[in-house]
């Protein structure tokens, strides 16, 4: 069966339309880089002061700089009142440091906990 001339570039068409929908999944799928996903538990004893407000958690992929907030820390976390927390969407193969703070109702802050860390 013979096809016209113009048949055939539909076809070509057709087949470049396809050809182009499947390179962009494949890179989308394959070829995109993927960041592998940690996670990291914390917890500690609870403060008693009668004057407690909460409990800050800072925590970065280098040690902190200094004994009291901000200490070179780039992220921090007000948790409230738990005495622990659950780090999701971490990357894996990176380590994690991570001290706590707390602080009174007239929002008065301590210098940081020890400072734990943790690879994922």
């Amino acid at each position: 069966m013979q096809h016209s001339y113009k048949t055939k570039q539909i076809l070509f068409a057709f087949a470049f339309i396809i050809v182009a929908m499947l390179a962009v999944f494949a890179i989308d799928t394959w070829l995109k880089p993927m960041v592998p996903i940690g996670t990291a538990t914390i917890s500690w004893n609870a403060n008693t002061e009668p004057d407690l407000a909460g409990y800050k958690v800072y925590y970065g992929t280098s040690p902190r700089t200094n004994s009291c907030p901000p200490g070179g820390y780039y992220d921090k976390i007000d948790i409230g009142n738990a005495t622990s927390h659950t780090f999701n969407n971490l990357a894996k193969g990176k380590i994690y440091y991570f001290s706590i703070t707390s602080y009174d109702k007239n929002n008065n802050e301590s210098c940081f906990s020890d400072e734990a860390q943790k690879g994922t």
